[in-house]
């Protein structure tokens, strides 16, 4: 008697050993709708070496039974696409830890870069504490503060103390200053709204391209819709408002 024989993929391995799953497609002609109807059964099968992986499309064939639902084995692996999963799954990892690696690097370049600029801002107030107690201070102590002034001035290269010139930059990204806008414009939005509604031609520019003639003419939008059309563009940080505080 012929053994049965399927040819299915591989779904899930390593839960049991030398077990695999494998899914079988079914077919069969339903006489009630007269057509074919696919379907779907999963076997347990024998994988004697471990060999198989999930995605492989490999040949079962019935043998005595080895347990209550096992009773199929692996006669042929036809498609070895389970190795393709792997080396897949392996270069998402290396790409997954390459990516928290350079996230890291860039933490801690920010954090440096933000450690020196709190240093630097110590050092000034330092500095600007020493100027402040220099004139009161006696002949042996006014030489030990201009060593500690001229250190500080030669490590930042400040040319005199105070100084009018900027010393310290700070580095603002673009979120915060949207943010320092945004608030500017929240603090002032009644002013600024009633100077725009106040002048036509710059009610019409906003209008114009908040609207790109969404709703046709900006003449025959109703007051209040203009109105809000017109705060909703003020409190945008990414545009122009064409008035002046």
């Amino acid at each position: 008697m012929a053994r049965q024989n399927f040819v299915g993929v591989v779904i899930s391995h390593g839960k049991m050993n030398k077990t695999v799953k494998v899914r079988v497609q079914t077919q069969r002609y339903d006489t009630r709708v007269h057509k074919e109807i696919f379907g779907k059964k999963d076997y347990l099968v024998h994988d004697e070496g471990n060999l198989c992986t999930e995605g492989d499309l490999v040949r079962i064939e019935s043998i005595p039974k080895i347990s209550s639902r096992k009773y199929f084995a692996i006669a042929e692996v036809k498609l070895n696409e389970g190795q393709q999963f792997e080396k897949y799954e392996a270069l998402a990892k290396e790409r997954v830890a390459r990516d928290d690696s350079e996230r890291i690097e860039k933490f801690l370049a920010r954090r440096k870069e933000l450690d020196s600029i709190v240093t630097q801002v110590a050092d000034l107030q330092q500095l600007d504490k020493i100027s402040r107690a220099f004139p009161s201070s006696g002949e042996t102590e006014r030489a030990q503060l201009l060593e500690q002034i001229e250190e500080i001035k030669q490590k930042y290269g400040i040319p005199a103390w105070p100084s009018t010139e900027p010393v310290l930059e700070m580095k603002l990204s673009q979120d915060q200053k949207d943010l320092s806008v945004l608030e500017n414009r929240v603090a002032n939005i009644k002013v600024i709204l009633e100077k725009v509604m106040a002048d036509e031609q710059k009610k019409a520019q906003i209008l114009e391209a908040a609207t790109k003639g969404k709703y046709g003419p900006v003449d025959t939008i109703k007051p209040q819709v203009q109105k809000n059309i017109v705060r909703k563009w003020i409190l945008d940080p990414r545009n122009d408002v064409p008035v002046s505080l």
